[in-house]
Formats: structure tokens, sequence, C-alpha cells
């Protein structure tokens, strides 16, 4: 969280000083700041209509535990790790809490309905950051020329670096995720025919018992 702040904090100082010295429109000190401040809430307006339209227009089963839809790769896991993901990973935001549903660490590690709903937020999710990556610049022509090209356009590319890192995150945990889930399923499939056992050996114990007592 901290880390994030901070970003946004030196990404505005930055907007501020590039527009302060660099604009070559005529704007007061004022229209600067104010132009600035509203960087940041361009940003997660623009990203929470693409998480609403992920969330409630696009089809769930896209993102059910064991969709193809949203699968992940040795090649690409790999691919992480080479950046160090395992160093990082723990220090990028995750706002899931938001929803219901928080993915920063995994609660319940033994529940396979649990983990399962774990898979599945955590495709959404990747989703979603996948889509304000992909649209964070056509915003771009939502607004007049300089304004775009002089406060819009570098909280844009903040916005989808900002994007990218959890996307990483959750596409390197959904097949760690998926194997443990894989591994409970069969767990308590077994628990199931044990069970069943059990009780079908009981079931013919009292049987014969009452046969014997009959005899």
């Amino acid at each position: 969280m901290i880390l994030y702040i901070l970003t946004i904090l030196l990404a505005m100082v930055g907007i501020f000083l590039y527009n302060f010295f660099v604009n070559p429109a005529d704007y007061s000190l004022a229209k600067i700041i104010i132009f600035t401040i509203l960087q940041p809430i361009i940003m997660i307006a623009w990203d929470g209509l693409w998480a609403f339209i992920v969330h409630w227009i696009l089809p769930g089963k896209w993102f059910s535990a064991d969709s193809k839809f949203v699968d992940v790769g040795k090649k690409e896991c790999r691919f992480y790790e080479f950046l160090g993901i395992k160093h990082w990973k723990d220090h990028v935001l995750e706002l899931g809490f938001l929803g219901g549903f928080s993915k920063k660490k995994v609660s319940n590690p033994n529940d396979p309905e649990y983990i399962k709903l774990f898979i599945q937020e955590c495709n959404v999710g990747s989703t979603v950051h996948l889509v304000n990556l992909i649209f964070a610049f056509p915003i771009l022509f939502c607004f007049p020329h300089n304004f775009s090209i002089y406060f819009v356009l570098p909280a844009a590319c903040v916005n989808a670096f900002l994007s990218l890192l959890p996307i990483m995150v959750l596409r390197y945990n959904i097949p760690r995720l998926r194997r443990l889930y894989a591994v409970l399923i069969k767990k308590a499939n077994r628990q199931a025919n044990q069970n069943q056992t059990n009780l079908q050996n009981q079931t013919d114990q009292t049987n014969q018992q009452d046969s014997q007592t009959d005899s």
C-alpha cells in the first residue's frame, strides 16, 4: 500500500513539474495543480468502469476454477520467476478485500471450496487488471489534445505499470492454487470412498449379526 501511494505521489509531482516547465500551453499555476490532482481520480474512475464490465457483464463461466480462458503456462511462470517475482510479489497492492474476498494470503488451505473460490477470484482479478492495462491509453481520446498529452498520458503510463504488477502476481499464483485444489479434491474423494467402505462394512457386520441371531 505504501509503495503504491508513494508511486502515485511521485507521479503527480512529476506531472506537475513536467507541465510547469515544459507544457507550451499558458496554464496558470492553479490550473496545473488542479489538473494534476485530477489524474488519479480520472484513472480510478476509468479502472472502475472496466472492473464493473468484467465483473457484471462478461460471462462468469470464463473465470471458473478450471477455465481455459485464463490458463497459465509453465513458460509464463518461469518468466515471472526470471523477473524475481518471489521476492516482490508480497509487496504488490491487493484490493480484493474491497469486493469481499482478500487474495493477500490463503487463509484456509485445507478447504477445497475456499481454494476453488480463491482461483475464481484470481481469474477475475487478473482479467480486470489486464483490461485496465489494455485500455489504459484509449482514455486519451476522451480529452482535449494538450490535456491528454501532458497530463493524462503520464498518468496512464503509471496506471498501466501499476496494473501490470498484480496481473503477474495473480497469474503466477493460479497454477499453484489449481494444484492444491486438485490435491484437496483427491483427498476428499479418497475420504468419501473410505467412509463409504466403512459404512458398507458396518452394514455387512450388522446384517451378519442379525442373521446369526435369527439362527
